[in-house]
């Protein structure tokens, strides 16, 4: 006796995937550059197709229903798999994704004791399930990327679980072998009628989680690009201290702040122009990125103004990192059209462990760099154990009668430069 009645679960199995094909391609034409979303949008319509052709299927082998039908339906399931490494933004393995639909036509067209028996055709056809839903399932918990996606484990659960369901086909068709043809109506094996429901689930299941995870990327990716500084490409002044109130309450050790300033900025925009001081951003952003440790957080605080947070780094350490941050920008030269720029930076420091809370490390931070700003710029000063600034590194002989040390080369044309304001 029929339980479920399976031609009905197909038929809801084949509206489900026509709907879900409509709507990321639809998704697709608004974001053409998505190449995720038309590959499961075609990985839908293959698989509709091949539920079509199968509902067509009699009792004999039949090379359009039996051949094609189900190398369509792996072939669906293989660009889901190739849909998931385009979001995230791995190579495409399309000999791997081809692999398995080819097989399966060749072996059930050549071979005559896979057209004869459909026990076989079930081993074989379960395994390559099997094999391209574990492939999905891996590509979730291998990547980074998904899993900073909730929905991605949602997606990893429901094909992981897909394939072990198919899986298991191959004892029960042993046990319990099907009843004619199975897209007839003929009644048919409890657990057969269970897991044709189950590929109705599935197909829902999963297109929903599709759609959640590129709604989650989506949003990913705004508050990103809320808190990232669009010229430099590092955080701003918002995620700065997000993560900087987050890192002070952990409790642990906690390093120190840098407070970083470029010396002299609107003198650079007013002697070479905004691009050339926009460029002098991106490479000092360039020079604190790749100075301080991987546990660091940095930001653009506002203009010219930086911020680096060195977790675990103790005073001698933080002192020799400003300085490397200091001597490396001081020795870059950038071109221009108008000649030959280099600039300097006056770095303050405070530590985490003499201060509360993120407003008061900012705040004795700032001292410290106005205090090397006060006393000639181009050096890195530091708050003591006191709370009162002092001298940690710079040019040897600085005192704060030192005259400007950005240097503003002329042009071929040997007009002299002219002296920058004080800022």
């Amino acid at each position: 006796m029929d339980i479920l009645h399976t031609p009905t679960i197909m038929l809801s199995s084949f509206a489900t995937l026509v709907i879900f094909a409509v709507f990321f391609g639809l998704a697709w034409r608004q974001e053409r550059k998505s190449l995720e979303l038309l590959l499961w949008s075609s990985a839908f319509s293959v698989g509709a197709i091949g539920f079509v052709l199968l509902t067509l299927r009699g009792d004999g082998y039949n090379f359009i229903t039996i051949s094609l039908g189900n190398a369509l339906a792996v072939l669906a399931l293989a660009m889901i798999w190739l849909g998931l490494r385009a979001f995230d933004n791995q190579s495409l393995k399309i000999a791997s994704a081809l692999f398995g639909p080819i097989l399966w036509i060749a072996v059930t067209y050549f071979s005559d004791f896979f057209r004869e028996s459909v026990t076989s055709r079930i081993v074989l056809y379960s395994i390559l399930i099997f094999a391209y839903s574990a492939l999905i399932a891996l590509e979730i918990f291998r990547s980074d990327n998904f899993r900073r996606l909730p929905s991605s484990y949602i997606v990893a659960f429901v094909f992981a679980t897909h394939g072990v369901l198919y899986l298991a086909r191959i004892p029960l068709i042993a046990l319990w072998p099907l009843a004619g043809n199975t897209a007839a109506g003929t009644a048919q094996p409890l657990w057969y009628q269970l897991l044709t429901f189950e590929l109705f689930l599935h197909s829902l299941a999963g297109g929903f989680a599709f759609f959640a995870l590129v709604k989650e990327r989506t949003q990913q990716r705004y508050k990103l690009a809320s808190e990232t500084d669009a010229l430099t490409g590092v955080p701003n002044r918002r995620a700065f201290l997000r993560q900087l109130d987050a890192q002070l309450a952990t409790g642990a050790v906690k390093g120190a702040l840098l407070y970083l300033d470029i010396d002299h900025f609107k003198a650079i925009n007013d002697r070479f122009g905004h691009a050339a001081g926009d460029q002098v951003l991106i490479e000092f952003a360039d020079i604190v990125s790749k100075a301080v440790p991987d546990d660091a957080f940095i930001a653009r605080i506002g203009g010219e103004e930086f911020a680096a947070c060195l977790p675990h780094v103790d005073r001698p350490a933080a002192i020799a990192i400003a300085d490397g941050i200091r001597s490396s920008l001081e020795e870059r030269r950038l071109g221009t059209t108008k000649g030959v720029l280099s600039a300097t930076v006056s770095i303050g420091i405070a530590f985490a462990d003499d201060h509360a809370d993120s407003h008061a490390l900012i705040s004795a931070a700032d001292a410290a760099l106005y205090a090397a700003k006060t006393a000639g710029r181009n050096a890195v000063w530091s708050m003591d154990g006191s709370g009162a600034p002092q001298f940690a590194a710079g040019p040897a002989g600085i005192d704060g009668s030192a005259a400007t040390l950005l240097s503003l080369r002329p042009s071929r044309s040997g007009v002299a430069p002219r002296q920058p304001s004080a800022s």
